[in-house]
């Protein structure tokens, strides 16, 4: 409109004068007219056609044909206004009041070009106001054109958009296509009478729709001051690839998503605007909240909450970049843009109220409190189900370090064993809770880059419970115990205590115990996982406690990638060797997972008594542990051999070592 009321300034002032010399004919004061208004503003102004009067009954109305403004000279386009005709009515009155009061203005074919240069300075103002846009002595009561062209070039802001305009009795319909932000658009609608634009304390009407990039927009509602945009509230819809591209549009920045459709109520004051309960999908989860900003400070400050009664696992993937494929690997490699998080601070609680995911995976619900504060974002509270448990802590990612810096504190509490491996049928009888923790801190822009750099530690550890006899059978590659349990059928058999405990360094986790002590076998383990190659190598040592014949008794290794798992035993039968005694050089008192048992069951549980005994000969001098060690192993080794020699024995002379006696009513030659 600031277009407008020069353009009045420099034609229909000019023109309105021409009432006091229609005596002298206006032909004749083109040229005049035409030099002052440009020696006025420092711009041209041309009169090409006719300037001649029109009949009006009411107020005097002239009519100027091919009148044209120019452009400052940094502009793009030579003219900034352009019209086949301008047709206009004056009232007198005020003029002795040295106001110009148009009823109305008609433009026919008009073509108005608005610009904004990468300095700031817009062209409807003259160079001595551009920093000042002050009030007019013009009023115009109606507007109308048809067929109207109408350009807004933004550099500031990458934006160049072609406008298609037309009037009619009930507003304005327009058509717009170009350049918004370095998107392509396409946006058509309709909006109330034009002029409507200049009061900027009523409520305009408006009803668009329209394409920014991939985001689908549709409005209806009213806008009050458009220049300023102090006043919205519009029922608006968007639908686009992922919401993260809504940061090109509004320039606030929002997380990498599935496809995404939502609906609400955008309404705007001072200095804050909200979407108000909306609804909607992304990917196949729904998702409805309310989330305001609060544009008032340094930064747009978001904060609400975001509802979701299903939340489908497949759809997080984008957030994390899980969705992107990887050369190798398996770990999510899509770096973060902590750029954007400059944009905004926020403050929101999100919470799931069932997921969808795979059968393999057990999880059950989500909450967390998402803030960002100066570029660093944090999830505190995390919690997550899992298995019948929770996995609850936070986690902390600091985008003002290059690369990110990130740390996570998790506590494991109480997965339940059963339900940890849902789809394997032998696991449903297993009872017992799973407890831990995970602690690490790394940096890099990605999740795949932070744990490939990530030192810390990583414990879990099951206090007692059951699990399927054919499982560790398995493990301890008995086949004769295989063979045992498919033909008498599983059974569920103790678990005395089971510990995984690792420290993380640079992305590489060692072990620092691996122990699985159960009434069918024992099972040590050693080795590594690397964070940042993917490639594991750990090896297994299953003691059975049956001593079947059957028993390969072979160490079982897991090698290869988290993609592609390898496991094989070592075919090469090695000695026996007794849990205690692996455990006994594996166990220590800065293992992750100690504390934590402290803090469960009492001192009589499974787990304390097999650390107790584990770790009892500590206490001894160096010596003494040596020689207990020796004698254990000793004795182990000797074992075998005792129990050949009392079997011979036994076919000897049984009574020699007490294996037979005859039963009580039997004959005497019957035990000989």
């Amino acid at each position: 409109m600031r277009a407008l009321r020069w353009v009045g300034l420099a034609v229909l002032v000019i023109l309105t004068a021409l009432a006091l010399f229609v005596a002298f004919g206006l032909g004749t004061l083109k040229g005049p007219i035409s030099r002052a208004v440009s020696h006025a503003s420092g711009r041209e102004l041309l009169i090409e056609g006719d300037l001649k009067p029109v009949w009006s009954w009411v107020h005097p109305r002239f009519r100027a044909e091919k009148v044209k403004y120019a452009n400052p000279g940094w502009a793009d386009e030579e003219w900034m206004f352009q019209a086949d005709a301008v047709e206009l009515s004056v009232r007198l009155l005020p003029l002795l009041a040295g106001r110009l009061v148009l009823p109305e203005v008609h433009l026919v074919r008009p073509d108005i070009d608005l610009e904004i240069d990468e300095e700031g300075r817009k062209n409807w103002i003259l160079e001595r106001d551009q920093k000042k846009e002050g009030g007019s002595r013009i009023s115009l009561q109606l507007l109308t054109f048809d067929h109207g062209r109408l350009r807004f070039a933004d550099a500031t802001h990458d934006t160049d958009l072609e406008n298609a305009l037309a009037t009619d009795a009930d507003g304005v319909a327009f058509e717009a296509k170009g350049q918004y932000k370095g998107l392509a658009a396409s946006v058509k609608g309709r909006g109330g009478p034009v002029l409507g634009l200049k009061d900027i304390g009523a409520p305009y009407p408006l009803e668009a729709s329209g394409k920014i990039g991939d985001t689908a927009v549709k409005v209806k509602g009213t806008i009050t001051n458009v220049a300023q945009l102090s006043g919205v509230d519009l029922a608006i819809e968007l639908a686009g690839k992922t919401m993260s591209e809504l940061y090109d549009v509004i320039g606030i920045a929002f997380p990498e998503t599935s496809a995404y459709k939502t609906r609400g109520r955008l309404v705007k004051g001072d200095h804050m605007i909200a979407y108000e309960k909306f609804s909607g999908t992304v990917g196949e989860s729904d998702i409805a909240g309310t989330l305001h900003f609060d544009l008032g400070g340094k930064r747009a400050f978001m904060r609400g909450e975001l509802n979701s009664k299903v939340l489908n696992l497949a759809d997080l993937g984008p957030l994390v970049g899980a969705d992107q494929p990887k050369e190798s690997g398996v770990l999510p490699n899509m770096p973060f843009d902590s750029d954007r998080w400059d944009s905004i601070d926020a403050d929101v609680k999100i919470q799931a109220g069932s997921i969808q995911r795979p059968k393999a995976l057990p999880l059950e619900n989500l909450t967390t409190r998402v803030q960002m504060r100066d570029k660093v974002l944090t999830l505190e509270p995390f919690t997550v189900g899992v298995a019948g448990g929770v996995i609850a802590g936070s986690i902390r990612m600091d985008g003002q370090q290059d690369p990110i810096a990130s740390t996570a504190a998790l506590r494991v509490k109480d997965l339940r064993l059963q339900q940890l491996f849902p789809t394997m049928k032998e696991n449903q009888q297993s009872i017992g809770d799973i407890n831990g923790l995970v602690e690490l801190a790394g940096r890099g822009d990605s999740v795949g880059e932070m744990l490939g750099a990530a030192n810390g530690k990583v414990g879990l550890y099951m206090d007692g419970g059951k699990i399927s006899r054919f499982m560790m059978e398995l493990v301890a590659l008995d086949v004769w115990g295989l063979a045992r349990v498919k033909m008498q059928g599983d059974e569920p058999i103790d678990i005395r205590c089971a510990i995984a405990d690792f420290n993380v360094k640079d992305g590489v986790m060692n072990t620092n115990a691996f122990v699985f002590d159960t009434g069918v076998v024992n099972v040590g383990g050693s080795g590594q996982i690397n964070l940042k190659s993917e490639k594991m190598d750990l090896k297994l040592d299953p003691e059975p406690k049956d001593r079947s014949i059957a028993s390969l008794n072979s160490p079982l290794y897991i090698r290869g990638t988290f993609g592609e798992p390898k496991f094989a035993p070592e075919w090469r039968r090695i000695g026996a060797k007794g849990a205690t005694a692996i455990v006994m050089g594996i166990l220590n008192p800065v293992l992750a997972v100690l504390p934590l048992m402290r803090e469960g069951k009492d001192k009589d549980s499974p787990c304390a008594q097999f650390v107790a005994e584990a770790t009892k000969s500590t206490k001894a001098p160096k010596g003494k542990q040596q020689q207990a060690r020796a004698k254990a192993a000793a004795e182990k080794a000797a074992e075998p051999e005792r129990q050949k020699k009392k079997e011979k024995r036994r076919g000897e002379d049984p009574a020699a070592v007490g294996a037979t006696r005859p039963k009580e009513g039997a004959p005497a030659s019957a035990s000989q």
